[in-house]
């Protein structure tokens, strides 16, 4: 009987002392997910439930981006009483609970900023407790009013074309909703013309341009916290080419035209001034002149001509030998 005692006692030490030794991590947020507007301060909730040994670590890591598909980076440790802050928010988190190993592990992000928006993750590590839930997560978005648009056109605005009117503001959280309007409702346009395919994106598609599309078209971009525009003015012209190619066409008709007049004057001046025919001579290689004879009376040279011919010559200029 006394062994038997004995026996329960030992097996009932070696179980407190088992338990004692080993036990389970419990970690757990009460608020998986915060929303706070952009310059408020956040609280991310993160408790457990240990036997806190001499090895005890808390650690914190951030995921940024509303998805949490980014790279994680540490932001805080504590060990051995000693806290580190690391990242971009290090002068803006502190410990709800300055000694964190009371069993709430809770953080303060302060002066929030769009940047923020994120996954958190609270991990507790506490040697040799490894079985258990050791990690926690809190999703944080910080609400941003929209940052003003940008407007621009897709395309070119030529007469029978397709564009496209984007708006795009670079920041917003929630994500902004965009409306496209015309500023100029007095004016007698198609109604149809103006259709917002996706308010989420903000894209405006214009189809098949005419000169009726012409004029200023306004975005706005709006959540919870807000709105803001922006706006643009759309010119349907006529495409350079297709300008080149009327430019040919009137210039060929124009010359058409041209010739046609210019024909039909020479044509009706021909008519009205018919062209007197003139009737010449017919000359002859061997005609002759009017006044003179057919023939020319040549006289053979003789002696007598030759002399008389001498002595008018010697008569006429006198030549001394």
């Amino acid at each position: 009987m006394l062994w038997k005692s004995i026996w329960i006692l030992l097996l009932t030490s070696y179980f407190v002392i088992f338990t004692d030794t080993v036990q389970s991590i419990y970690v757990v947020t009460n608020t998986p997910n915060v929303v706070v507007n952009v310059g408020n301060n956040a609280t991310l909730d993160c408790s457990y439930r240990t036997q806190v040994e001499s090895a005890f670590s808390l650690e914190w890591c951030f995921t940024p981006g509303p998805k949490g598909d980014g790279n994680a980076q540490k932001i805080l440790y504590y060990t051995d009483g000693k806290t580190y802050r690391l990242g971009p928010q290090a002068n803006r988190i502190k410990l709800v609970d300055p000694n964190p190993t009371n069993g709430i592990a809770s953080i303060r992000i302060e002066n929030t900023r769009p940047s923020d928006t994120g996954t958190y993750s609270c991990d507790i590590n506490n040697p040799p407790d490894f079985t258990g839930t050791s990690e926690a997560f809190v999703n944080l978005i910080v609400q941003v009013a929209p940052s003003i648009p940008e407007c621009k056109v897709i395309g070119k605005p030529y007469i029978g074309n397709n564009v496209t009117l984007l708006c795009r503001s670079s920041i917003g959280q929630p994500s902004p909703k965009y409306t496209w309007s015309d500023v100029n409702p007095g004016t007698e346009k198609s109604s149809s013309r103006v259709t917002l395919k996706d308010s989420n994106k903000g894209n405006l598609f214009l189809r098949n341009l005419t000169m009726e599309h012409s004029g200023t078209y306004k975005c706005v971009a709006s959540n919870i916290l807000g709105e803001r525009s922006c706006q643009l003015v759309l010119t349907v012209t006529v495409s350079n080419e297709a300008g080149v190619i009327v430019g040919a066409v009137v210039a060929t008709l124009v010359a058409l035209i041209l010739i046609a007049v210019v024909a039909y004057y020479l044509l009706h001046h021909k008519k009205k001034n018919p062209k007197i025919p003139v009737i010449g001579h017919e000359l002859r290689e061997d005609a002759v002149a009017p006044g003179k004879e057919a023939t020319c009376n040549l006289m053979a040279p003789s002696v007598h001509s030759s002399g008389n011919n001498s002595n008018s010559m010697n008569s006429k200029y006198n030549i001394v030998v």
